[in-house]
């Protein structure tokens, strides 16, 4: 079903930051882990802190494995010889049934019978597309996107703006389909010396024609808002984690239709508790953030846009809620849905308007535990609008492993491709805060 939403998580540890994958150096032979071992060591952590009782002559929530996507996803890495794993899978709805998947750190290159990959026979790349077709039984993937790096190796699509902190990569947010063209934010991150994985330093927004999707040499690339860090990284904003179009803009801007873009605010590097911010951008204006409006603690203004000061930016769920992954999604006229992933569980926000004042959390789920991935995390919750429908919803998240050997290697997705591999589920959303009944989600069954 075409929508013009797109809900986007952010980049995480557990529930927010995630450590860069390290470049391959040897191949250490293993046992593919079943399908079952996807999931959490975090998560398990949640599942004991967040059990709750059963309340009585009251289903609790309850969601199933989204199986045409997740079979299709591994179906492809393992026959195609092109993108084999990734995180992030920020996916956009795009017209006639397709849809241009937004993927971050990925690899490229044919997976093994065993299901593990050969480094030498691979390629890391930073950021990469799918373009997909269908839903459901008729779900495929269509085509790897990629950019060119040396040596004809593929390569990110997106590079770092020029003049960006060496060593800087380009990190895809989210996107929305305006026009002819698909317009993506990225955000890019530098690393911090001796110090806690990356921080985002800027701001760029892809223009994407839709006639030319497999082609990037055709994309555009324009300056977006900046992020706003200041000393010892504080105060940073990653742009563009869910966006959302409307015809309900904040009224004081006088937009007649706009288009949300919400981004988690950092209070440094090292914390990975994220304060939800939020502005809009008129039609024709999400590349020139100059001309956006920012919810600020004075209310809705443009002054001085993205170079000020992002201490003066107001939060719409509150200075003292925590976000770790986030995503914006309309059920219905007039009701919304945000999404995010913490140490309480997966938190659902109920709001009348996309602007989520006065939004109502429930919990949704209490994570699955860990079985068999060693060291497991996931991270990056989402709602995906692309294959969901009113209440019927699909979530998505990426999993990754902390565990490594002696050569410094990941184990994902050496030891077994799965485990990089975004993971889908379904479920159907309770109809108020007040319904939610907190489930948990179940284990992936084995591959």
């Amino acid at each position: 079903m075409f929508r013009e939403t797109v809900s986007v998580p952010s980049r995480g540890f557990l529930w927010g930051r995630l450590p860069r994958a390290r470049l391959p150096r040897l191949r250490l032979p293993r046992g593919r882990l079943p399908r079952a071992g996807m999931i959490t060591a975090g998560l398990a952590v949640v599942a004991v802190i967040g059990v709750l009782a059963a309340v009585p002559g009251k289903p609790q929530l309850a969601a199933s494995p989204a199986d045409w996507l997740n079979g299709g996803l591994e179906a492809y890495a393992d026959t195609a010889g092109k993108w084999n794993s990734g995180e992030n899978a920020a996916v956009v709805a795009l017209p006639g049934g397709r849809s241009l998947w937004l993927m971050g750190d990925s690899y490229d290159g044919p997976v093994d019978a065993d299901g593990t990959v050969n480094p030498f026979r691979v390629h890391h790349v930073r950021n990469m597309l799918l373009l997909t077709s269908g839903s459901g039984h008729s779900f495929r993937i269509d085509d790897t996107i990629a950019g060119r790096a040396a040596h004809g190796a593929p390569g990110a699509v997106v590079q770092p703006a020029s003049g960006s902190p060496r060593g800087s990569v380009a990190s895809p947010a989210g996107g929305i389909v305006a026009g002819n063209a698909v317009e993506a934010i990225y955000d890019v991150f530098a690393p911090v010396p001796h110090g806690p994985p990356d921080v985002p330093t800027g701001t760029e927004i892809v223009t994407m024609p839709l006639a030319s999707l497999t082609r990037p040499s055709t994309y555009t690339v324009a300056a977006g808002p900046s992020a706003g860090c200041r000393g010892n990284h504080a105060d940073c904003v990653e742009w563009g984690v869910s966006m959302l179009r409307s015809a309900d803009c904040p009224p004081s801007t006088g937009l007649a239709s706009c288009t949300y873009v919400y981004g988690e605010e950092w209070p440094s590097a090292s914390d990975p508790a994220h304060r939800l911010v939020e502005a809009v951008a008129g039609p024709g204006s999400l590349g020139a953030p100059g001309r956006w409006w920012y919810d600020t603690a004075s209310g809705w203004t443009r002054a001085g846009g993205g170079t000020r000061a992002t201490s003066r930016l107001a939060s719409p769920l509150g200075g003292g809620t925590a976000i770790n992954g986030f995503s914006v999604y309309q059920v219905s006229d007039g009701s919304y849905v945000a999404l995010s992933g913490g140490l309480g569980g997966i938190m659902a926000y109920y709001a009348n308007s996309p602007s989520l004042d006065g939004a109502s959390p429930a919990r949704l789920f209490t994570g699955p535990g860990s079985r068999g991935l060693p060291s497991g995390f996931a991270y990056q919750f989402h709602i995906e609008p692309a294959y969901s429908s009113g209440p019927n919803v699909v979530m998505g998240f990426s999993v990754n492993s902390a565990d490594h050997d002696q050569a410094c290697l990941d184990y994902a997705p050496y030891y077994d491709v799965a485990a990089y591999q975004p993971e889908f589920y379904s479920f159907t959303l309770p109809p108020s805060a007040g319904a939610v009944v907190t489930g948990r989600l179940p284990a992936l069954r084995p591959r």
